[in-house]
């Protein structure tokens, strides 16, 4: 019987990484219940003009991991009272334990966790220190509950395996990578065994501390692998299958059992949504790293349509990638699934966050058809046995010569498939105490091996990787004497000691001379070029540099940090923040002054400056509300002297008026109208004081308040320039590096291109300059395109898989790559942007012509010649220039009326020589949807004369039009590179 049910799916969110501290990112999650709302941030609502509208996504569990919790002082996270922190031990009761219930009664089951880099899907699966995730929870808990069992009669085995899928190949992580075959395992699929891995390694293990051991070496072999072939961990994902078999002999010796396969899969971060340049990438499809996510995609997609009734012979694309055809039982097969999102809080994460919450909830419509895994172990291997005769006699009946091709493959097919159904049988046909003998006996050897070459009490390199959880997982020893560092043979010579494969790496790249506890590393030849100890290159350093403890050292794209064991361990300099894999690619940037980064002299300015803005704004606000004050005060003080007075004369007039009892009714009438009018003129004068004193009250009111409003925009400036330069070095720590293994995969590959790292400066229509970080290709001294840095990154991933086929097919290949398939081609960017001018409109507000001759500024923030341009109002009759008569005081009066620009762009002047071919200009006004363009000036022209006006009239004025105006007007100039026009003649000349 098979039991339908649905994908589970909870979402995961995080605590504010430092990055976002720093960028002083806004809370846009929140949970109610199992319900996750996404709040648009200021921004993305006013650009939407949706507000504050929120999204809300309900899934069967949301994790509130943001904030709530105290650190115990063993660094376990713990929910405080009364908060809603989920912790490691709250997302195990409720996802984890799932797997095993499911586990227990044979289902097979799936737990995945997706969503950005970053996100913290691997602190979920993996975790790190005391706050372990599900994966070593679960691993515990399997032999917890094997050990509380006290049924005679039932027994337990448990193997496990754990690949990696990276680049689409299928890695066996239980296999040293020298031992790997070069094109990974394959995925097969068979009527009795499924969906499986011909060739996995599996492992049978009686105890957590077994299974503990085994994945710590599946993640030292992946830290090699990560090393050798210059892998990105980011970008690969890890499967850890557990088997779990229930053994009950019945009654007279019959044996039955219940299989369980478990899959705990930790996927690639997913990439960036709407930030990614590469998603116009011509050759991003064709990346192997994207189209395992890409796949995934689209087959939740399909099953979700399906499930919803929206398409009932839809074909699900299971074969468009290794990760898809594995995960096939997980997604719309018969297992047990739950999925796992994890999602950054940070309002700059919005558009990524969105993306993971839309994925989350397609896949909770997919419906699955479980069913208990309850089969006698005889009748499997009695299949299996039929299956692999059949298979034979097919073969034996195939009539021999003039198959051809199609014959030759299919054959090769069927015996790939006997010989994994015959292993499959010879596995079976083991009993698990021999099993679990040859597991042991193998992590014996595994240990003996790793004492031999490891000697934590030697001098000695430990890894740094982007991902923590392969930091300090790869030792290389050095030894009394020389040690060889250079790249793994092929042609039978002896292997250097430390053996490294990534571009720049040499044959013989550099040697550590170890002599009486000291150690002194050398380049040589070539390799100096690429080899540094703290950012300083061993170019020209014959006599090489003497390491320290803490020392980071790269070697290529190789990171290490150098490690005296007497003065400490790598795991204390890790832990204490003094060394990591972000400041060694920073530092190695910085010193080779790629990058700028700030001084301490320049930091400490900016700090002082932080915080002079921050007294400023604080004595503006402390002065407005002392003034309102004093004001309240002084009018509290008007009106007790009017009251006394009042009372004072009253008091007067009551006396005079008891005197003058006998006196005659003439003079008495008389006195009252000189006490009434005494009376009003007193009135008349508090009137007066009064209103003077809340007019001098509130004019120091505004002017405080415009002094607060000018302190808290200096602030806000200042605070807007610091993210800008934060991200800007973001961009450049993530960009440079990927420029330089460009550089020298082109030079392995012997290409003539060379990729160099470029700052843009794009100027805006606001006070604000907007940074960009480009990487722009040349060949021979001819610039032919720019990538942005996410299409970098792509060129970068398909480079190394070029690399790698060259490696294992030969050099040949580069020369028959054609244009499309080659990752250093894309079609010649002859038309360049020469640079933009700016020009004021503020002369409309107070309705007189001007004329500019604004300075064309280039990308890179230089003179590149001058526009002239005439902005003029019109007067009512369509006349330029505003006649007297109809100039109004205040631009406030323009609200409601008819107003019309003339934009006249005159000529431009001294624009560059070699890109002053067939120049126009663009533009973009107010709120039009396409920007005007000025037409071109064919030919070579560095003075070209435009004489193009355009008239715009605005009807009615309207406020958010007077705002337009207090701005610029921004016009972009284009010209074509004259060598890249020669280039792309060239290119066509020898393409016919």
């Amino acid at each position: 019987m098979s039991e339908e049910c649905s994908v589970q799916v909870g979402i995961r969110i995080r605590p504010f990484n430092d990055r976002e501290k720093k960028l002083g990112a806004q809370l846009c999650v929140d949970v109610d219940g199992a319900t996750t709302i996404l709040q648009n941030p200021p921004d993305v609502a006013a650009e939407t003009g949706k507000g504050a509208e929120a999204k809300r996504f309900t899934f069967d569990a949301s994790f509130w991991s943001h904030d709530g919790f105290e650190e115990l002082p063993n660094g376990y996270c713990k929910a405080l009272e009364g908060s809603k922190y989920a912790d490691q031990r709250m997302v195990f009761e409720a996802f984890g334990k799932k797997v095993l219930d499911n586990a227990w009664e044979g289902y097979h089951c799936c737990l995945f966790a997706y969503g950005q880099t970053g996100a913290g899907k691997s602190y979920s699966m993996v975790g790190y220190g005391a706050n372990k995730g599900i994966v070593p929870t679960s691993c515990e808990e399997i032999f917890m509950r094997i050990s509380a069992n006290d049924d005679p009669g039932l027994s337990f085995e448990v193997m496990v395996s754990m690949v990696e899928i990276y680049n689409e190949q299928v890695q066996d992580l239980l296999v040293a990578a020298k031992d790997r075959p070069k094109k990974g395992l394959e995925i097969r699929e068979s009527q009795q065994l499924g969906i499986y891995i011909d060739g996995v390694m599996k492992r049978a293990v009686d105890s957590y501390k077994a299974i503990e051991g085994v994945m710590e070496e599946g993640t030292m072999n992946r830290t090699v692998g990560s090393t050798l072939m210059n892998a990105t961990s980011s970008r690969a994902h890890t499967v850890i299958t557990i088997e779990f078999k229930q053994v009950s002999t019945l009654e007279g010796g019959v044996k039955g059992s219940k299989v369980s396969m478990i899959n705990l899969v930790d996927l690639a971060g997913s990439e960036k949504a709407g930030q990614t340049g590469a998603s116009g990438d011509r050759l991003k499809e064709g990346c192997a790293i994207n189209k395992s996510l890409s796949a995934l995609g689209n087959v939740i997609e399909k099953l979700a349509d399906k499930a919803m009734g929206k398409a009932k012979n839809v074909v699900v694309p299971y074969r468009d990638s290794k990760l898809t055809r594995l995960l096939q039982n997980a997604l719309g097969g018969s297992s047990k699934t739950i999925m796992i999102c994890a999602i950054s809080p940070a309002s700059s994460n919005y558009e990524e966050t969105l993306s993971t919450l839309r994925y989350a909830d397609r896949a909770k419509r997919i419906k699955n058809s479980a069913s208990i895994n309850e089969n006698p172990q005889d009748k499997l291997i009695r299949q299996l046995r039929e299956e692999n005769e059949k298979l034979r006699q097919m073969i034996g009946q195939s009539p021999g010569g003039g198959g051809g091709e199609a014959d030759a493959e299919e054959m090769a097919a069927k015996q790939s498939e006997i010989a994994a159904l015959e292993q499959a049988l010879q596995e079976m046909q083991k009993s698990f105490a021999e099993r679990l003998a040859e597991a042991q006996s193998k992590a014996t050897e595994a240990a003996q091996e790793k004492k031999k070459t490891e000697d934590i009490m030697q001098p000695h390199i430990a890894n740094l990787n982007e991902d923590d959880l392969l930091t300090n997982k790869l030792r290389f020893m050095f030894h009394e004497g020389t040690t060889r560092i250079g790249r793994p043979t092929t042609d039978g010579d002896e292997a250097p000691e430390v053996a490294l494969s990534a571009p720049g790496i040499m044959a013989l790249h550099a040697v550590v001379a170890h002599s009486g506890g000291e150690c002194t590393l050398s380049a040589i030849g070539e390799g100096a070029a690429t080899t540094f100890v703290n950012g300083v290159s061993l170019e020209g350093k014959d006599d090489g540099l003497k390491l320290s403890h803490g020392d980071r050292v790269a070697f290529g794209q190789c990171y290490f940090v150098f490690i005296v064991p007497s003065a400490g361990k790598a795991s204390d300099l890790l832990e204490s923040g003094k060394v990591s894999y972000a400041m060694a690619r920073k530092e190695l940037a910085e010193a080779q002054g790629e990058m700028g980064g700030a001084s301490e002299e320049e930091l400490k300015a900016s700090r002082e400056m932080a915080e002079e803005l921050e007294r400023k704004v604080k004595e503006a606000q402390e002065a407005k509300d002392k003034a309102q004050q004093e004001a309240d005060e002084l009018l509290r003080q008007r009106e007790e002297e009017f009251k006394a007075q009042m009372e004072k004369r009253q008091a007067e007039w009551i006396e005079e008026q008891a005197k003058a009892k006998s006196a005659d009714e003439m003079k008495a009438a008389e006195d009252k109208q000189k006490h009434a009018e005494e009376l009003a003129r007193l009135q008349q004068e508090f009137v007066d004081k009064q209103r003077s004193a809340e007019a001098a009250a509130a004019r120091r009111i505004q002017e405080l308040e415009a002094a607060a409003k000018k302190a808290a925009a200096e602030e806000e400036e200042h605070r807007h320039h610091e993210q800008a330069m934060q991200r800007l070095e973001e961009e450049l720590m993530f960009v440079m590096p990927l420029v330089k293994e460009a550089n020298l995969i082109a030079q392995e590959l012997k290409r003539p291109h060379r990729l160099e790292t470029k700052m843009h400066c794009d100027l805006t229509a606001g006070k604000r300059t907007v940074m960009r970080v480009m990487a722009c290709v040349h060949k021979e001294n001819v610039r032919l395109f720019e990538w942005t840095p996410e299409t970098l990154e792509n060129r970068v991933f398909l480079l190394r898989e070029l690399l790698q086929r060259c490696e294992e097919e030969g050099f040949e290949i580069v020369e028959g790559l054609s244009d499309e398939d080659d990752p250093l081609w894309d079609p010649v960017e002859v038309e360049r942007l020469i640079g933009c001018s700016q020009v004021l409109l503020e002369g409309v507000l107070l309705q007189v012509e001007h004329a500019f001759d604004a300075r064309i500024l280039s990308t890179e923030g230089h003179t590149a010649g001058t526009l002239r341009v005439e902005i003029s109002p019109m007067g009512r009759d369509g006349t330029v220039g505003v006649p007297d008569d109809e100039v109004v005081d205040d631009p406030e009066e323009l609200l409601g009326t008819r107003l019309a620009v003339q934009v006249h762009v005159v000529k431009a002047s001294q624009l560059p020589e070699a890109l002053a071919n067939d120049v126009r200009i663009e533009f973009n006004y107010f709120i039009d949807d396409r920007p005007h363009q000025v037409p071109m000036v064919a030919g070579h022209n560095e003075n070209p004369v435009f004489d193009y006006t355009k008239v715009f009239v605005q009807d009615p004025v309207t406020s958010r039009f007077l705002e337009y105006l207090q701005q610029k007007l921004v016009f972009r100039v284009y010209g074509k590179d004259a060598k890249a026009i020669a280039e792309q003649e060239a290119a066509a000349a020898a393409a016919a």
